[in-house]
């Protein structure tokens, strides 16, 4: 019994002196936003709209970037409407060329770049069978390979400030593969791996990598995602869950937190939810959780529908999908620029490019 309670001691003074020393490591590496130049890709809608809201409120210069510039346009006028100084961007994150077309004119409009927020993303929702190797390959140009286009279109003027901030928003899927989503959950463990060894890499120069792996969110986004296979019933379990109170995050709340570990410069923020114990359980136990994912996917649709055919989730709605139970999730598009269905993207080239200022 006297080693139990020495141990329990020993353990709880331990804890005491990791967190003091964190606080104390924290407060050299916090910042003030105001004046702060930031670039957000995936700034048009969802999460990186949310974020950069909550940036231009904090006094800081924002570029927001994405693919569609209708999206963009909107967005825009409602951060300038909120008194925000923005600059709009079309680029496509899969193409190099573009991304330092986004910084050159960052720097070109403000004179240096600070912060990175790489939010720019894709979803695939469906059955393995249903997915096509393109799909994976799409995924990881976007999640993974946009974002590191954007790091290296930074680090040049970051070290040459010898300070920066970048932050790589990942996923829940980047810690514990989600099923029906194999192509997203493989590009989010490839960011979450580059996020992490950029952390170690960049520290040297000044430049601080956050890796944010939030878990489901209330953003609205599902509208926009691609769904496969029974594509109806994929889109009602999707939105669903992305809707409902205390399963779902506002996305509010996520990007508040993402924003506090940025200005701490933590090295990862695990944003958590009803869902999260099953992650952290992983660590512990990962044969049994991956046994209780297994079992979930059992209650899944199965294949069929359009097959390997994809419909956005606007075009996969049903008598479930938007309905009361959505209602939250239904607001949140309303509100965070998700309403707009998207063009068909044969029609965006990549040379596609555009300024509104």
């Amino acid at each position: 019994m006297r080693f139990i309670t020495k141990s329990l001691v020993g353990l709880s003074a331990a804890w005491g002196v990791y967190q003091f020393g964190r606080v104390l490591v924290q407060q050299t590496r916090h910042f003030y936003w105001a004046g702060k130049i930031a670039i957000v890709t995936g700034g048009s809608r969802g999460l990186g709209l949310v974020l950069a809201r909550q940036l231009v409120a904090q006094g800081v210069k924002v570029t927001i970037c994405a693919r569609t510039a209708a999206d963009v346009a909107a967005a825009t006028r409602e951060l300038r409407d909120a008194g925000g100084d923005v600059l709009g961007l079309v680029c496509d994150v899969r193409d190099q060329a573009q991304v330092n077309a986004v910084v050159e004119s960052t720097v070109r409009h403000w004179g240096s770049i600070d912060l990175l927020f790489n939010v720019a993303g894709i979803m695939q929702v469906g059955p393995l069978d249903a997915m096509t190797v393109e799909d994976f390959r799409t995924a990881m140009n976007i999640n993974c390979f946009g974002a590191l286009h954007s790091v290296l279109a930074v680090l040049p003027t970051m070290r040459r400030n010898r300070w920066g901030r970048i932050v790589n928003v990942a996923s829940i899927g980047g810690k514990r593969a989600v099923p029906h989503m194999i192509p997203y959950d493989t590009s989010k463990f490839a960011l979450v791996g580059l996020s992490n060894g950029l952390r170690t890499e960049l520290a040297k120069d000044g430049i601080l990598v956050t890796t944010a792996c939030p878990s489901l969110m209330c953003t609205g986004s599902p509208r926009n995602a691609t769904f496969k296979g029974q594509h109806r019933q994929e889109y009602a379990w999707f939105s669903i869950g992305g809707s409902l109170p205390v399963v779902a995050l506002t996305a509010e709340s996520a990007a508040r937190q993402i924003l506090n570990a940025c200005q701490n410069g933590d090295g990862e923020v695990y944003i958590a939810n009803l869902f999260s114990p099953p992650v952290w359980a992983s660590e512990l136990a990962p044969t049994l959780t991956a046994e209780i994912l297994a079992l979930i996917n059992r209650f899944l649709p199965a294949m069929g529908g359009i097959g390997q055919r994809a419909a956005y989730g606007y075009e996969s709605e049903s008598s479930v999908s938007p309905s009361w139970i959505t209602a939250l999730g239904d607001a949140a598009a309303e509100r965070n620029n998700e309403m707009r269905p998207r063009p068909d993207e044969s029609s965006l080239p990549l040379s596609t490019t555009g300024v509104f200022r």
